[in-house]
């Protein structure tokens, strides 16, 4: 049994928090907004949740989330705990915060999870871990909770897996907002949404498809799986990472997302950019 502190109780973070109280470990948790949990001790601020972590796992919105939360856990938890950041922060973060970790006498990964809220209460994440072998060594035994044996890998040291996560994103991205351009197209060529859809599912549109087309044909993106906030926080930390890559294609994404928020999508799964580019070429026949 291990002690474990999890501090972000979103949609995610409580699926894993429910792993970790499942398997019987000794679970305190944290949320920036109150909220009841099942299962495990509710601590009132980081302090009292860090206070005695062997292992302290962070499932927060993003890297600003991370570096307000980090020095009260740098302050409170004991010496040598183990950080695990399941947060999409991008890998220049990542590796501010490992330093921030072993000034104060942590150690630090890097492990954001491939996948929304149907894997995670499942457990059959992918988790993309950046951070020394014996610091990911003590760490699968929890990775393995949310997520599936054959998709938890450690890919280098850290910063490794963050910078994995916005590859993953950034495709996410582009496909949502090419297959609302496609729609948008058929739209406006006056074609059949469901034969459109069909052949669709065919091509490199087929996995976004697969996920997203109840949604997409129903036109109700309330079922929040993964956030059109967090797609476009992904997307613009993909951007601020490539350097001299222009990325174009990746920014005309990020900026339809934008768009779809600014639009009213707030909240809603990240198909709505998709619903959000369609209906800009629908036609009276469509």
């Amino acid at each position: 049994m291990t002690s474990v502190a999890l501090l972000g109780l979103g949609r995610m973070g409580a699926a894993m928090a429910r792993h970790v109280a499942a398997a019987g470990h000794d679970l305190v948790v944290w949320n920036r907004t109150p909220r009841e949990f099942e299962g495990a001790e509710v601590a009132a601020s980081v302090e009292d949740a860090v206070v005695g972590a062997e292992v302290v796992v962070l499932m927060l919105f993003g890297p600003d989330s991370v570096r307000e939360v980090l020095p009260e856990v740098v302050a409170h938890a004991p010496a040598g705990a183990l950080v695990v950041d399941a947060t999409t922060i991008g890998p220049q973060a990542a590796r501010e915060f490992a330093r921030t970790a072993r000034e104060g006498g942590l150690r630090y990964v890097d492990a954001p999870v491939a996948g929304s809220v149907g894997p995670a209460t499942d457990g059959t994440l992918g988790v993309l871990v950046g951070g020394a072998q014996e610091d990911y060594d003590e760490a699968l035994p929890l990775l393995h909770l949310w997520g599936d044996p054959a998709r938890v890998r450690r890919v280098g040291e850290v910063g490794a897996g963050s910078a994995l996560k916005l590859v993953v994103n950034q495709g996410i991205g582009v496909l949502a907002a090419g297959l609302g351009e496609a729609l948008a197209l058929a739209g406006q060529l006056g074609l059949d949404r469901t034969a459109v859809l069909d052949l669709l599912g065919g091509t490199a549109y087929g996995w976004t498809l697969g996920q997203k087309r109840a949604m997409v044909e129903a036109g109700d993106y309330a079922d929040t799986q993964f956030s059109l906030e967090l797609l476009a926080k992904d997307l613009a930390l993909a951007v601020d990472s490539a350097g001299d890559a222009e990325l174009a294609v990746t920014r005309a994404a990020l900026a339809d997302a934008q768009a779809a928020l600014d639009a009213g999508h707030a909240g809603e799964d990240y198909a709505a950019v998709v619903g959000h580019l369609a209906d800009e070429g629908r036609a009276d026949s469509y």
